[in-house]
């Protein structure tokens, strides 16, 4: 479209819960008057005015399965930009989904301009933040071929109308100085805006000193003097979050992240050259900022080791300005968010107590902000998030009781806000999962099975669920989760029905988006439970048709990302160890040759540095097993006994941590090994559990077998 073409200077896209938002940035946009230096300047989209007017502003959201109708497809394509105000609501919307999509196939990625609201940016990508997010799914990723939003993930350039980020002025001069379309404008935007001020302020000055001109003019000019220099040091650190902020947009799309990091070297070494001790509050919290945002970039980027010392840095910065004014809230919440990335790198890295250290002090940090003022939502948000970080590293380190204590504060926490936050259901929901697990690994399946369903109850609340992808994804994970605790408790006709259940939903959410390949390997995961359970129930055939069906997806999952272990390890483990369990009579056995290579790429991976999670390494295990069997049936002793030895060293861990599972696998594996003692106490403690899986029932004849041929009285009865 040519430039005399557009009749809109933009267009505000935002979910119907910001509406107040988008009503006053249309409001602020059309008043504003273009600096006169400014007006007729040439741009990409034509010569600017002195107003940036019209604006249209949407009303209305879309219902599901509707498209864009005509009017709002002929405001996008005669918009010159599409300005997205981000928040969580907006994330889930499909609405605003869309429009991005549409203005996107219509004029490109360059003139999107985003607002935060609201959230947490990326926090999709953070471990029990997930329904934070502020971004669109399709303002985070680039067009595929296909002009679905499944390209390459971008960083997003967005004004931060929150407190701790932008503010309102300062956020809507950002999108101002976008839309302008300029990157050198945006000082002289800033500049005239301050300029203006002064003066307004200069006016007041001289009405109220008319009678003492001499002392006026000297008081005027010592507090010009004194207002430019400030100004000058304000201009200084604005301009460095508009190079890490703006210049960041420029530079993301033709991959000059080279010219990215040198700007942030540059901020370093501006603050590098300032004395510490004479920056206010106000300036050090910039700085934290400004060291935040380069150290999610490079940890975005890979780059831990440069992002920890990003983060390091800030840490040392909100600590100086904490201990100036230890009870002052927002110093506070700056450390606090210091302190989280540094742990956050951390359990990235792998280094759980060192993470564990960082998020016990995030959590101290946010108690005290509630402690300041208990009535402020945000802080007592951060009380959850901490919990709920906590928890999670407690709970990798095999600390359950610990954890469950942790998951339940985080839960309290939500439950207090969310009839205040109607957005903050799915973080609620997400926090029952979380104590589903920790339930789960203390082996107290009645009290994870309660905990499951209270998130479905949550998630069934929603006013919109059915158009809620972030609580859709929520219940599909809930009744898988469901069916594997039902099977554990040996119930496979109730398992049968949760199972179904997942698969269903996931499957819908597949196809939504057929590009989606997390959501792909969602719907594989569920149908090899429903598999696992179908084979519970005697129901071969069908477990077999759908381990058939999986291996089809699984292929395409594997080949286009041969790094992620979830699906190398964790689907293609599963489907080699339910075809292990297939009745011999009925099918062929897994060719040794497949179960071999598995375990060579397992080898490989972790000779790499991998390290499988608990679910990872009973999958891996329990092929060891079958392996070690292949090559006893075979004759081959000596190779069957190594399987059968590496596959009981590598349970060792889950095993001391009771993991019940994990126990039952292992006294299989001592009675391959000849010892019948160790396998029958193993035994005696997984049957004063409720652990009750099929795999359970094999333990337990293979136990009588053992006895019997030993003339050794069985210690388990089945």
């Amino acid at each position: 479209m040519a430039a005399g073409e557009f009749r809109y200077w933009g267009f505000i896209s935002y979910s119907h819960r910001d509406t107040a938002v988008a009503r006053a940035l249309q409001n602020a946009i059309e008043n504003y008057r273009i600096p006169r230096r400014l007006v007729g300047l040439a741009t990409p989209v034509g010569a600017l005015p002195e107003y940036l007017r019209p604006v249209f502003r949407d009303r209305d959201e879309l219902p599901a399965g509707v498209d864009l109708d005509a009017t709002v497809r002929a405001a996008l394509s005669a918009s010159r930009y599409l300005i997205v105000i981000c928040s969580p609501d907006a994330a889930r919307s499909e609405w605003v989904a869309r429009e991005i999509l549409e203005f996107k196939r219509l004029h490109g990625e360059q003139r999107v301009l985003a607002l935060i609201a609201r959230g947490e940016p990326f926090a999709s990508a953070i471990p029990g933040r997930e329904a934070a997010e502020c971004f669109p799914e399709s303002l985070r990723r680039t067009l595929a071929a296909d002009g679905e939003a499944a390209g390459h993930p971008v960083e997003i350039v967005a004004a931060d109308l929150r407190p701790h980020g932008d503010g309102k002025r300062l956020a809507t001069l950002k999108i101002l100085a976008g839309m302008m379309g300029a990157g050198y404008s945006v000082d002289q935007l800033v500049r005239r805006d301050a300029q203006r001020r002064a003066r307004r302020m200069a006016m007041l000055a001289a009405a109220s000193l008319a009678g003492m001109a001499v002392m006026g003019v000297l008081t005027v000019t010592a507090f010009r003097a004194r207002a430019e220099a400030e100004r000058q040091h304000a201009q200084a650190e604005e301009l460095l979050g508009f190079m890490l902020g703006d210049l960041r947009k420029k530079l993301d799309p033709i991959g000059r992240l080279d010219v990215l990091d040198a700007v942030g070297a540059e901020a370093l070494a501006y603050y590098a050259r300032q004395d510490p001790n004479r920056l206010d509050g106000g300036s050090l919290g910039r700085r934290s900022a400004a060291l935040h945002l380069i150290g999610e970039i490079r940890e975005q980027r890979g780059r831990l080791d440069d992002a920890l010392a990003a983060f390091t840095s800030a840490a040392a910065t909100t600590e100086q300005s904490l201990a100036r004014a230890p009870h002052d809230g927002q110093r506070i919440f700056e450390h606090a968010q210091s302190v989280y990335w540094v742990g956050y790198i951390a359990y990235r890295r792998g280094q759980a107590e060192a993470a564990q250290n960082s998020f016990l002090k995030y959590r101290e940090l946010a108690r005290a902000l509630v402690k300041i003022d208990p009535a402020n939502a945000d802080w007592r948000l951060e009380t959850g998030y901490a919990a709920q970080n906590l928890g999670v590293v407690q709970l990798d380190r095999e600390r359950p009781r610990d954890a469950l204590a942790s998951f339940i504060e985080a839960r309290d926490a939500f439950a207090g806000l969310v009839a205040g936050k109607a957005e903050l259901a799915n973080d609620l929901a997400d926090a029952d999962g979380w104590v589903a697990e920790a339930y789960e690994a203390l082996g107290d399946y009645a009290g994870a099975i309660r905990a499951q369903q209270l998130r479905l109850d949550v998630l069934r609340s929603l006013p919109d669920a059915n158009n809620d992808t972030h609580a859709r994804h929520n219940a599909a994970n809930a009744h898988f989760a469901l069916a594997q605790l039902k099977l554990f408790l040996g119930d496979a006709p109730a398992a049968e029905a949760d199972a179904r259940e997942s698969a269903a939903m996931a499957g819908a959410l597949a196809a939504t988006d057929k590009t989606n390949l997390d959501s792909l390997s969602e719907y594989c995961f569920n149908r090899l439970r429903l598999a696992e359970v179908k084979l519970a129930l005697s129901q071969a055939d069908a477990a077999r048709t759908l381990v058939d069906e999986v291996s089809v997806d699984a292929a395409r999952l594997t080949s286009s990302d041969a790094s992620m272990v979830r699906w190398q390890v964790g689907i293609n483990g599963l489907i080699l160890a339910l075809k292990s369990e297939f009745p011999r009579t009925a099918h062929p056995a897994v060719p040794l040759g497949e179960v071999d290579e598995f375990l060579a790429k397992v080898a490989r991976l972790e000779a790499a540095g991998t390290k499988l999670d608990a679910h990872g390494i009973e999958i891996v295990a329990l092929l060891e097993l079958v392996a070690g069997d292949a090559r006893e049936s075979g004759g081959q002793r000596k190779e069957a006994t190594e399987r059968w030895q590496q596959a009981a060293v590598r349970l060792q861990l889950p095993a001391a941590s009771g993991e019940l599972p994990a126990l039952t696998l292992l006294a299989r594996l001592k009675l391959r090994l000849g010892d019948l003692a160790a396998a029958q106490a193993l035994a005696a403690r997984v049957r004063a559990s409720s652990f009750r899986h099929p795999a359970y029932a094999v333990l337990v004849r293979e136990l009588s077998h053992a006895a019997q041929a030993s003339r050794v009285q069985p210690v388990v009865a089945s």
